[in-house]
Formats: structure tokens, sequence, C-alpha cells
């Protein structure tokens, strides 16, 4: 008797309901993770203790600026890729992700949340790297520039601006690139990845043009001006007035280094080299500077990852906005067919 074999489309619906499950739980690790490293600890309870409140909603609603503008510059990185997908559905997708960021590899989650409405896996990827490198671009040119206040790490800073004038030349000069592009080959296929691979590269030309790039590279000065704002205000919370360039490098440095180490969301790393850095570049007292931290972190950690949370479980519908997007297409060629 010969058994009945699966058909295609049930292997689909097994694999998008696995790929929910892991989304979910994704989420919901990482609001645990934020909520049990954010909101638990004497450091917080202190913070809590002796900070000014009058602040707080300021600094979170930086903090939902910072994210939604994100959110934003992830739908233009999308633009090339989305087809008639709505841009606020690949807005939602980048913001509903956010929790998930706290776990190891959990950016993959907004390449998840995109496989969910049909969009390829190479190619929300070329989104998702752009805003790593984007971000890493003014992690490095913010730390730069703040370091050029103190005179003592003004010879490093050269060093390091040195260094990324290489890099960028390196990526640039197309004999080079092309060096780097077979290296990656010969990578891709002993990994048995070409054909996402050559998927990859061959979108990232869809969206490194000068209008995307331009408004993108703008969009993410306006995010990170509110995350540094958010920090200054942090520490006036708690009776600090720093100067710009100290909260500056106290932002940009810390931050590059918890994204560089293999630490999921800088968890730990960052908080400690905040401290470590505002108080080596100022006469604050670390006690009060380790309270502002604290606060601050909440609202840049833990309250955008509620938000997240809040609209993956409210308002991403998965694979029906895929559904939606089908059903809108059809009423428009109707309507055509109609006219």
């Amino acid at each position: 008797m010969n058994s009945k074999k699966p058909s295609n489309t049930d292997d689909k619906t097994e694999k998008r309901e696995y790929l929910t499950a892991v989304l979910h739980a994704a989420i919901l690790i990482g609001m645990g993770i934020a909520a049990v490293k954010y909101l638990n600890g004497e450091e917080v309870v202190q913070a809590f203790a002796t900070f000014n409140f009058r602040l707080a909603p300021f600094i979170l609603l930086l903090s939902l600026f910072f994210l939604l503008l994100k959110g934003v510059r992830f739908a233009l990185l999308m633009e090339p890729f989305r087809g008639d997908l709505p841009w606020v559905t690949t807005f939602k997708a980048y913001v509903a992700g956010q929790a998930a960021t706290l776990l190891p590899g959990g950016i993959a989650a907004r390449a998840g949340l995109m496989k969910q409405v049909n969009v390829p896996v190479a190619k929300s990827s070329v989104a998702i790297a752009f805003s790593s490198m984007i971000d890493q671009l003014y992690f490095v040119l913010g730390s730069l520039t703040a370091v050029l206040w103190f005179e003592a790490a003004r010879t490093a800073a050269l060093a390091a601006l040195g260094v990324v004038t290489a890099v960028t030349l390196i990526l640039i000069i197309p004999a080079s690139r092309r060096q780097l592009l077979r290296a990656a080959d010969w990578l891709a296929e002993k990994f048995h990845i070409q054909d996402k691979w050559h998927t990859f590269v061959q979108a990232v030309p869809q969206v490194f043009t000068w209008r995307i790039m331009g408004f993108s590279l703008a969009i993410t000065l306006l995010a990170f001006a509110a995350e540094v704002i958010a920090l200054d205000l942090a520490t006036r919370g708690v009776g600090l007035q720093l100067s710009y360039p100290t909260v500056l490098l106290g932002f940009f440095l810390p931050t590059m280094l918890g994204r560089i180490l293999p630490v999921p969301g800088g968890v730990g790393v960052t908080e400690v080299s905040m401290v470590g850095f505002l108080a080596a570049t100022s006469d604050a007292d670390p006690n009060q500077l380790a309270a502002a931290v604290a606060i601050f972190r909440v609202g840049a950690i833990f309250f955008q990852a509620l938000v997240g949370a809040v609209v993956y479980f409210t308002l991403w519908k998965g694979k029906e906005e895929a559904a939606d997007r089908g059903e809108i297409k059809s009423l428009k060629n109707d309507l055509k067919e109609t006219a």
C-alpha cells in the first residue's frame, strides 16, 4: 500500500508554521533578556532612586524616534526588492524584529519576517547588511570626531582614520574589489551557497544608488542624534552636565565596541565601556555615570525591544501581509480591466 506523499503546499505550510514559531520564540526570549538585564539589579534600582523622572518621557520619545527612523531607513533600503509590497510592511518588519536582536544571530529575524511576505533571504540580507554597514560608518566617524577634542587621543584617531580610508579605497578600487569577490565566491562554493551569494551580489547595485544611500545616511544621522541627546538627558537626570564631545565619545565608541564583539545587543560590554569612557574624559562621579548609563540603556534597549514586541504581536500579520498584498494587486487589476 502506497503512502500518500506530502504535497509542496503542505511542505510550504509546515515551513511557514515553523518559521512563525521560531520568530515567536526569538521575540519572547529577546524580551526576557531585555527585562532581566535592564529592569533588574542594584545599579538599575539606584538609578531609578536618583533620577529626575521629568526627563524620562523625553528619553523614551527620543528612543522611539530612533527606532522608527531606523525602520524608515530599512524600508528605503528594501525598496528595490519589495515589488508591490507596501513600504509600511517592511517598516513594521524592522521594528517587529527589534527584540530578537538581543539573541545571538537575532538580526536574522528580520530576514525571517521578510521571508514570511515572500521576499527572498538573499535580497533582504542586502538591506540588513547595508543597515549594519551604515551604522558602523557612523560609529567610526562619530568616535573619530569626538576623539579629536581630546589631545592625547588625536594620534590614535588619525591612525584609525587612515585604516578606515585604506579599507574604503580597497572597496572602491575595481581591481581589489574583484579579488575580494573571487575570495567570497570560493567561500560560497565551499559552503554550497553559491546561488544565494550570487543573488546577494546581484542585488547590491540596486541598493547602492545615490538616492537610497543619500537618504539612508541622512536618516541615520538624525537617528543617532536622537540617541546622543537621550544619553545627554540621562546624564543630566542624575545631576551631571557633560560636554558634548564627551557624550559623543561615550556613545559612539562603546556602542561600536558592543556591535563588533560577539555579544548580542552589546549587552554588558556597552554599559561598562560607556561608564569607563565617560569617567576617563570627565570629572564625573563613576556611580552617577553608572546610574545615567543604566537609565539610558533602559530606554535604548528595553523600551525599544518592548515597542518591537508590541508591534510584532499586534500589528505584524506574517504571511497574511503577503495575502493582503495579493488581494490589493488583484483589486487593482480588476479596476484596470473595468476601466
